[in-house]
């Protein structure tokens, strides 16, 4: 970083100002990225990474990443969370508010998402299991769509559970996905057949929250 030696030294001395905080950082890099997604068809990635796992606990960071969905170009960062966990089991998690809740990062990331990229053509907004959260969905945010890997087979309003109505869904269309070759295993191209259809996610019983539509 900083391209030269001189150029990292002042990196450095930018850095060490105490008068640079990680949320002016933060903000100047979500507004260079506002400019850069106007009018674009914006795919919004989130997740979180590990910076230090030692003692059972750690930091991590919850980034949220814009990519030009036309072509794939990175445009820049819209979101980041910094997340400390002092390890052990965190108890009554089932039984607290959604905003109480370190989950809770992946409604801010949208959140933070739909409003950076407001001047964008469209937002989708991109995460993995970890946010296959109810109030994800209940909660999404106006202006943005929601593409979650499922992690639960969750039960639908009208009977029936979710995994089971995809099954029974026509197939719209069917893509091969490569697989990278690991222990055990050749590098192989599976077939992967795509569904969808309409559904309406009934809210979970032992949910905290009684506004949620």
């Amino acid at each position: 970083m900083g391209g030269s030696r001189a150029g990292e030294m002042r990196l450095t001395r930018f850095l060490r100002n105490d008068a640079v905080t990680c949320e002016e950082m933060l903000s100047e890099a979500a507004a260079r990225t506002a400019e850069r997604c106007a009018g674009r068809h914006v795919v919004a990635i989130q997740d979180t990474t590990v910076l230090d796992s030692s003692g059972g606990g750690g930091a991590y960071l919850h980034a949220v990443i814009a990519l030009d969905g036309e072509d794939d170009a990175i445009l820049g960062l819209v979101d980041g969370q910094f997340l400390e966990r002092s390890g052990g089991r965190r108890a009554g998690r089932r039984q607290a508010r959604i905003e109480e809740k370190e989950s809770f990062r992946w409604l801010m990331g949208a959140d933070q998402a739909a409003s950076v990229c407001a001047g964008a053509a469209s937002v989708t907004v991109v995460a993995d299991r970890e946010s296959d959260i109810f109030e994800m969905f209940a909660l999404r945010p106006e202006g943005a769509e929601l593409v979650v890997r499922a992690a639960h087979d969750r039960a639908l309003a009208d009977g029936g559970a979710l995994f089971a109505a995809v099954d029974a869904a026509p197939v719209a269309g069917r893509a091969g996905l490569v697989l990278a070759a690991k222990p055990g295993r050749k590098r192989r191209t599976a077939q992967m057949a795509v569904r969808f259809l309409p559904v309406a996610l009934a809210c979970p019983a032992n949910g905290q929250r009684r506004d949620l539509p």
